[in-house]
This record gives structure tokens, sequence and C-alpha cells, in this order.
């Protein structure tokens, strides 16, 4: 009966967390990925949270402080993933820069108003809560700019602090429907869109170089742009060990070498194309990230991404109320599984209900084929 009743469930959960067949989907490593980022950054606010709630030494001390740093790169690899596929996609359909912007809309908005609103509920009756300004017009106008994705790009404190990289997310969309449309990109050659790629990466990070103010964390959506072109994928293709090896490799470089931000982010952006590249090609690699369990958490991301931190922030907030002292080195791990595990509930039903019945319902063209040069 228990043997039944387990199986039951994982086919309830295969119906609602498998996007698209499995027999026809183009990449589920790329699933698999996404699983991996949004794992980064529950790691890095978990960690955050238990510094703060700790006196860890040694080796706890360093790999906490690690994870909470290494853990806020998820988001790189958020970005590489939507330059392949946004990218890619333009390059192969062009659709009306309305069209194009209205799905993207339609992509990120419905989860995201729904967690916006609980963040502004639990503001407005937290006491202490400073982030909204009091004056009814400046508080307004607040609330505009994050539902219009400003904080990020702006100097303005985000309400939801995930808010920042959808904003990144949106100037891209715009500017990458911009050049691709503008340009006619569509109807070049691959050779001459990747020197146009090549062109204007050089062109941003010597200007990330000259001008402090210049998000160069933006700068993995170039190489999202690189992959869809074949590059690391079918010219040169990353070998597995390369891939696999890259992301471990640049974690320790970033701990151990001190160096100046922006070639850290460089590095971690070669690191995490390669991981990409060796993925997309195939092999050992894209059967590690094909994993079902990890697929399955990549394919509810977004809704993970938007909620996550909730449950972390209330786990913080209980142990505080609770807990006299620090917590203990094994406390600190011993609550890491099953913080995650709890996390999932929240943003599991914003995808199943929100999430998956709007943003992510079958169109005309259900499969949804990863752009090859």
């Amino acid at each position: 009966m228990r043997s039944l009743t387990v199986s039951h469930v994982l086919q309830r959960l295969k119906r609602v967390l498998e996007l698209q067949d499995k027999a026809h989907a183009r990449l589920l490593s790329m699933e698999g990925l996404r699983g991996l980022a949004v794992l980064l950054v529950f790691l890095q606010h978990y960690a955050y949270q238990m510094q703060s709630l700790s006196h860890l030494e040694g080796i706890s001390h360093v790999v906490i402080a690690a994870l909470r740093s290494y853990g806020n790169l998820g988001v790189e690899l958020f970005f590489v993933l939507s330059g392949y596929l946004i990218y890619g996609t333009l390059v192969r359909r062009t659709p009306p820069f309305g069209q194009f912007m209205a799905r993207r809309a339609e992509r990120l908005y419905p989860a995201f108003l729904v967690s916006f609103g609980l963040y502004v509920v639990i503001h407005l009756v937290a006491p202490g809560s400073e982030k909204i300004p009091s004056d009814i017009v400046d508080g307004v106008l607040y609330i505009v700019a994050n539902l219009l994705f400003l904080p990020g790009l702006f100097p303005i404190k985000p309400l939801m602090s995930v808010t920042w990289s959808l904003s990144y997310e949106m100037f891209f969309y715009i500017a990458s429907a911009g050049l691709v449309g503008g340009l006619r990109m569509n109807r070049m050659t691959v050779g001459v869109r990747i020197g146009i790629i090549v062109g204007l990466f050089g062109g941003f990070l010597l200007a990330c170089a000259i001008f402090s103010w210049m998000p160069h964390r933006m700068m993995p959506f170039f190489a999202g742009m690189l992959l869809s072109e074949g590059i690391g994928v079918t010219k040169g293709k990353v070998p597995a060990w390369l891939g696999l090896c890259s992301p471990p490799l640049a974690l320790i470089l970033g701990q151990t070498v001190p160096m100046h931000p922006i070639l850290l982010e460089l590095m971690h952006t070669v690191a995490f194309f390669a991981l990409c590249g060796a993925c997309f090609s195939g092999g050992l690699a894209g059967r590690v990230f094909s994993w079902t369990p990890a697929r399955w958490l990549g394919n509810m991301s977004y809704s993970y991404y938007l909620l996550h931190g909730m449950t972390v922030m209330a786990l913080s907030i209980v142990l505080i109320k609770f807990v006299e002292h620090a917590l203990p080195t094994w406390v600190v791990w011993a609550l890491l599984p099953p913080t995650f595990l709890v996390s999932l509930v929240p943003p599991f039903v914003l995808f199943v209900f929100i999430e998956r019945p709007i943003s992510l319902r079958p169109r005309s063209s259900t499969i949804v084929r990863a752009p090859v040069a």
C-alpha cells in the first residue's frame, strides 16, 4: 500500500511538473540547469540568515560564507539561460515587438503580482517596516516603480529583493528585441551575428571598465546569446569534464584569489557558459542535468525564486524569537534540508494555481524547441 501511495504521488507530481512530453523535449538539461540556479539562490539566502543567527568557526564558517557568496551567482546562470532562449527565439521567429513583449509580460507578471501582493501586505502590517514610504504619494510611486521592474537598473531599493534581476531581464527583452528586429539579424549569416554579439560584448566590457555605474552583472546574457549561435555547442563543443568542473573551479578561485568585480563576473560568466555548452551538447553533462528532480525544481523555478525567501525569512524570525543564544553549528546544518523542503511548499502552490495555468498554458505550438545554429 505504501509503494502504491508513493507511486500515486509521483504520478501526480509528474503531471504537474512535466511541462512537455519528455520524448519531445528539446533540452531537458536546461530544466535541470534552472533547478541548479534556483538551488544556489536558496543556499545564498539560507547562508545569509544563518550567519546572523550563529557564530560559526573553522570549516563551517568558510563553507557558509562561500555559499552566501557563490549562491548569489545563481542569478547569473538564469541570465545565461535567458540569453540563450530569448535571443534564439527572436532570431528564429522575430515576432512583432508588441506581441513579443506581451508574451514576456504574460510570462512574468501573473506569479509576480501574487507574490508582490503578499509582500505588500506583510510590509504594511509588519512593525518597523520602512521600505514602503509612509507618504501616500511617495508610497504609490514606490509601488508603481516596483511593478515596472525599475529597482535594479535604477537606484531604488526593491520591496522584493529578487526584483532587481527582473529589472535586468526586462531590459534584456527590450534591448534584444530591438537589436534583432532593428538590424534584421534573422536575415544575416551566423558569422555576422556572432561578430555583432562579440563586438557588443567587447563594448560592454569596456564601458564597465570606464563607468562604475554600468550593470556588469548583465554580462551572462551575452554568453547565452553566443551559445544560441552554436558557440560551445555545435562549434567548438565544450567537453563534459570541462563544463562540469568550471563552476566549482570558479567558486574556489573566487573565494581564494582577490579579483576586481568585473573580472570576477567575467570568470563566473565563462564558467556558466562552459557548463551550459557542455549540457546543450549532450553527453554526460546533459544526462547529469536531465535528472528528474532537478528538472522538476527547474520547471517551477520562477515561482520558487519569487517566494522561497519568504519561507527562509520566516524561519529566521521564529528562531530569533524562541532561541536565546547563537545556534550551534550542528543545528545550522541540520536545518538546511528541512528548510529547503518547507520552502518548496508556497512556490509549489503558486506554480500550480497561477504560473502554470496562466503563464505556461499550451499554445498552438506546444513543443518549444531550443535554438540550434
